[in-house]
């Protein structure tokens, strides 16, 4: 029997743990970040999390609504209004631009600052917290195609009046 090789165990190793956080196919993420020194895994950890901020339209309505009896009135009337799937629809796609909004922030760093104001960069960190070194960038690059790619949570629909 033959003892497979160090890089091919953290291959195996890297997408049984990519697998685990939800990754449908970790295949190329796998090969870029151990072939191009990209922190691909990372970077798949932050997409899927905005991913599921984002589809997670019945725990933000109730957050939004929380404590506003003025917008919960808003949200009664709305819900009256529009069919279920309609207004899902419609607040699942202003969640995923707001999410999109949020990675290019997030990636114009200090580009988007003046030439005397501070930026910002973000980094990866390993499991005790340490930084790696390695910059976690490029997230516009996967956000608006990243459907697919991960597992989602489980949504409710929009429903009746008063579900929010």
């Amino acid at each position: 029997m033959t003892v497979p090789s160090p890089p091919t165990n953290r291959r195996t190793q890297l997408a049984d743990a990519m697998q685990a956080a939800g990754c449908v196919d970790p295949r190329d993420w796998v090969s870029s970040e151990l072939d191009e020194n990209i922190p691909q895994f990372a970077r798949f950890l932050l997409l899927r999390d905005v991913h599921h901020l984002a589809d997670a339209v019945q725990d933000t309505l109730a957050e939004a609504v929380y404590d506003r009896p003025d917008l919960q009135d808003t949200l009664t009337a709305l819900q009256a209004a529009v069919a279920p799937a309609a207004l899902e629809a419609l607040l699942l796609a202003y969640g995923r631009a707001l999410g999109n909004g949020f990675v290019m922030t997030l990636d114009d760093g200090a580009m988007a600052q003046g030439a005397d104001t501070p930026g910002w960069q973000l980094m990866e960190i390993d499991a005790d917290g340490e930084p790696t070194g390695r910059l976690v960038q490029g997230l516009h690059e996967d956000y608006l195609d990243f459907d697919g790619a991960y597992q989602p949570l489980a949504r409710a629909p929009c429903g009746t009046p008063g579900d929010a």
